[in-house]
């Protein structure tokens, strides 16, 4: 069983750490509105995490990938979201470039707004359902029943990526300063926004 556990956790770390939507969003946030901002973010992301894993463990992964016009729907509702995100975010850089040097930079994004853009963002994204559904049968762990087995896998999945969220609001809480600097948030602001079209188009196209 610990084989099984060791091997689990290297493939959740790889998942977790690669960048993708969530992580783009996420700088993207940060970028805008600070460690605050980054945080509820992460929130949103976790929760569709939990959300996500917890159909997973019920079945429900399973009927989404078994029914082609509803994973579509999600999967171009997903796109459309990720590439509207990216949208703004130029858009708003845009504003920003316009306004003199030595404005200064505020917040301009409510929590609430940044927890349901990560949210969002995690649950309209049909890979990571399809990632749920996919992952777990590769791993059995001798002597417990399917299910508790899921139930432990997710609970260790979910656990694996707060702790890499934790640990990345850290460190951007520790880089702050330089974060509130006007040219490094619109280098990372446009950066994330390039990356949330590029994203949300390859989503798009992806048959």
């Amino acid at each position: 069983m610990s084989a099984q556990l060791v091997a689990f956790v290297g493939a959740c770390l790889a998942v977790i750490i690669v960048p993708g939507p969530d992580l783009a969003l996420l700088l993207r946030n940060a970028a805008v509105a600070g460690r605050p901002g980054a945080a509820a973010t992460a929130g949103g992301i976790m929760t569709g995490n939990t959300i996500l894993a917890t159909a997973a463990v019920a079945g429900l992964t399973a009927l989404l990938e078994a029914s082609g016009p509803l994973y579509n729907a999600i999967r171009l509702a997903g796109a459309a979201y990720l590439i509207y995100l990216g949208v703004r975010a130029l858009i708003s850089l845009t504003r920003r470039s316009e306004k003199p040097e030595t404005a200064v930079a505020a917040p301009s994004l409510a929590s609430a707004q940044a927890f349901r853009q990560g949210l969002l963002s995690n649950l309209l994204n049909p890979k990571v359902a399809a990632f749920y559904l996919a992952l777990f049968p590769q791993f059995a762990l001798p002597g417990m029943p399917t299910l508790a087995q899921h139930t432990l896998l997710a609970g260790l999945f979910c656990l694996l990526s707060l702790a890499w969220y934790v640990l990345l609001i850290a460190v951007l809480g520790r880089v702050q300063t330089w974060l509130q600097r006007r040219k490094v948030q619109r280098t990372i602001t446009g950066a994330s926004a390039a990356a949330l079209i590029t994203l949300g188009a390859g989503l798009a196209v992806q048959n």
